[in-house]
């Protein structure tokens, strides 16, 4: 009994970053973190067998527990992770304009954060999953401030601390509540007394402040373009499906899920319309994109839960592709005018991109159709027949920026701005694209353009996981 609690995933990534904080200096942290990652996707894999079986499995006491949902969510979490560590891994990568010892590092952070993530999905108990939740923000304030050089990254740093203050007094403050209410810490407990209350809304607050939901959504755009940008990607993808997961299981007050979702459709597509650099740009559109995982959410059946998980899945995706494309092409302002006539510099990254940020605006026939179409599906079944109508304008809204982006990849914007980055290519030295960034911008275009065509083995994984929550 004492190997089996060894080799779940969770304990074995906590042995592993232990060792690597002690003896990592002397290692390869980067290949030591993959090797590890995979292993633990192996152990998680052999665990949904079990989950077949069994359907549920409560260790630990009743903090932590495992069923088909929580072990989909993990899959999405070690997958994620080892794309943002084959991400930064060149030599030529982000963290070498920090530093590298900052760069080996930075892979045991990373770990870290998918440690606090896997622990955060596992939780069935308040206490844990603000341990859990509390860990991934500690780390990713140092993610997003490690350079120390930067302004612009200890603002961020920053303001992403402050507000993850905030956000953690709320959560602390809601569970007091609860608890003096029910007596009880579990989160079965609470949801069999209680449906709503005044500690549940604080707590549904918090976590929407972790998905940059509208309108508590005031950091991400500083933060986003503060950070290095593997630290953006990291942002944008992880700690989000962490919390979207717990989301879904607490049982969130439906109301103020369903009022802040609309909300962040709205705002992620009007807001994001006059930026001009890339990154605050992606922060108001990830900021949209949860508004749709959260308008499935809110209606609660169990076609919009199932799609909520298919819609977050598709935006890992092709948020790793579309980071990974940015990665590669090193700008230097992270202006969207430097990808200005790309396609005549690299036609087939500028084709995967403009296809990429097509099926982020959810043009058919590409992967975000499919989402989008899903959520306004279950939304439509149950009878939410305007909120799908302002949800149908504000994404023909945000379609706008990403069509302008398209056309400034094929047709320069300007002379005068265009002749400025055609020095800027001849001054600085071109290099080819690394193999790990090759095959991660291959593999989720891959599944970016024929999701549509094969969906049947997405489709089948996320009902077993819907079906789970159930049970």
């Amino acid at each position: 009994m004492d190997l089996m609690i060894i080799m779940y995933p969770e304990v074995l990534l906590s042995l592993v970053v232990l060792s690597l904080v002690l003896y990592g200096i002397n290692l390869s942290t980067f290949k030591v973190s993959i090797g590890v990652l995979l292993i633990i996707g192996i152990v998680i894999g052999f665990q949904s067998y079990y989950i077949v079986e069994d359907h549920i499995i409560c260790w630990t006491n009743g903090l932590l527990m495992t069923n088909s949902w929580i072990i989909i969510s993990k899959a999405i979490i070690v997958i994620g992770s080892t794309s943002l560590l084959l991400m930064g891994s060149s030599s030529e990568g982000e963290w070498n304009k920090i530093s590298r010892d900052n760069e080996r590092s930075s892979s045991i952070l990373i770990l870290i954060v998918a440690l606090s993530s896997l622990l955060l999905v596992s939780s069935v108990n308040w206490l844990s999953i603000y341990l859990a939740i509390e860990l991934q923000t500690l780390i990713l304030f140092i993610l997003a401030a490690l350079r120390r050089d930067s302004a612009y990254s200890t603002e961020a740093g920053l303001k992403y601390f402050v507000l993850g203050a905030v956000s953690s007094g709320l959560f602390l403050f809601g569970c007091a509540l609860l608890y003096g209410l029910t007596g009880e810490t579990s989160i079965q407990g609470i949801n069999s007394v209680l449906i709503a209350d005044v500690g549940k809304i604080l707590i549904t607050i918090s976590l929407l402040f972790k998905l940059s939901a509208a309108p508590f959504h005031m950091w991400a755009p500083d933060v986003y373009e503060g950070a290095p940008t593997t630290t953006t990607a990291l942002l944008a993808t992880i700690p989000k499906v962490g919390v979207f997961s717990i989301l879904v299981q607490i049982g969130p007050v439906t109301n103020v899920v369903l009022v802040c979702g609309v909300l962040s459709i709205v705002y992620g597509a009007i807001g994001a319309l006059n930026q001009t650099k890339i990154k605050r740009l992606l922060a108001y559109s990830g900021i949209g994109h949860m508004g749709f995982t959260l308008f499935g959410i809110a209606v609660g059946s169990f076609e919009s839960v199932q799609a909520s998980l298919i819609y977050i899945i598709i935006y890992i995706i092709m948020t790793i592709c579309s980071f990974s494309i940015i990665l590669s092409l090193k700008l230097t302002k992270d202006l969207i005018i430097e990808v200005s006539g790309l396609s005549r510099d690299n036609p087939v990254i500028a084709l995967t991109l403009a296809l990429t940020f097509l099926s982020i605006a959810g043009i058919p026939p590409l992967a975000g159709f499919l989402s989008k179409w899903l959520i306004l599906l279950a939304g439509v079944s149950s009878g939410y027949y305007l909120i799908c109508g302002v949800v149908v304008v504000s994404s023909v809204i945000a379609g706008v920026y990403y069509v302008r982006l398209v056309q400034i990849i094929y047709f320069p914007f300007g002379r005068a701005d265009y002749s400025l980055l055609v020095w800027q290519k001849i001054l600085r030295k071109e290099k080819r694209i690394n193999l790990s960034k090759s095959l991660l911008i291959g593999f989720t275009f891959f599944i970016i353009l024929f999701l549509m065509i094969s969906p049947n083995f997405l489709l089948q994984i996320t009902h077993d996981a819907a079906i789970s929550l159930y049970m």
